[in-house]
């Protein structure tokens, strides 16, 4: 009789347990110019939580909002929305979007999250991602309206314009961003300079130094008196 291993073991119960999913992920890398300042994500509440604190750019420049007032609901209730301003979340989330109560009732099950970020760390900045769960072959038909969101989204972040008031306020944190490290790299200089000086003031006191020293054994030679032997 040939035994399994015992890992495959614990791996074929483990699954009988808490079956695994296949997923499925697309990643959309956006031109620099066809993407403006975007960033949002939507996943159920303890995977966004999880993502605004991992994630780097939402981590720095995001939040988890706070759920929109009665009757103005743009996700179902068990998602959540990070981003870094409502104005963004709700021209990204509009009634389009599958996201929403009635619509996520049939398709959540295949939903995972989405990520859109215009501060991307890594080899692309600007980037829409999507994550399904893979369905069987049987339901391959319910990821239709989910892969749908694709080409939804790269049109409409291709199209999008932020309003003048943040676009405004967007270049006005970037020339503060810009006026902080011209500031840091001004300090560097001058402590760079200061320590140049000092290293020269060192070197100049040292050389006097010596130059005394050399002065004052001449003298003290010159004064010194002078001995004569004579042989007899």
């Amino acid at each position: 009789m040939e035994m399994r291993a015992r890992h495959d073991l614990l791996s074929k119960l483990l699954e009988l347990v808490f079956p695994r999913k296949d997923t499925i992920t697309f990643e959309v890398v956006m031109n620099e110019d066809a993407m403006d300042h975007v960033m949002v994500a939507v996943a159920r509440k303890k995977a966004a939580k999880a993502m605004q604190k991992e994630e780097r750019d939402l981590q720095k420049f995001a939040s988890v909002l706070a759920p929109a007032s009665a009757g103005k609901k743009w996700v179902a209730d068990e998602l959540a929305v990070v981003a870094e301003s409502k104005e963004v979340a709700g021209d990204m989330i509009t009634e389009a979007v599958v996201l929403g109560e009635k619509a996520f009732e049939k398709m959540g099950k295949w939903f995972i999250s989405l990520h859109f970020s215009d501060q991307l760390a890594g080899s692309y900045k600007k980037v829409l991602s999507f994550k399904f769960v893979l369905p069987d072959a049987n339901n391959m038909a319910d990821m239709t309206k989910l892969v749908a969101l694709v080409p939804f989204y790269i049109d409409l972040v291709g199209r999008y314009k932020l309003s003048s008031a943040r676009t405004k306020a967007a270049q006005e944190a970037f020339r503060e961003l810009q006026g902080v490290r011209q500031e840091t790299l001004l300090r560097k200089k001058a402590e760079k300079k200061k320590l140049m000086e000092e290293a020269e003031a060192k070197l100049s006191a040292e050389v006097l130094r010596k130059k005394e020293e050399k002065e004052r054994n001449r003298q003290m030679k010159k004064g010194a008196p002078k001995v004569k032997m004579l042989r007899s």
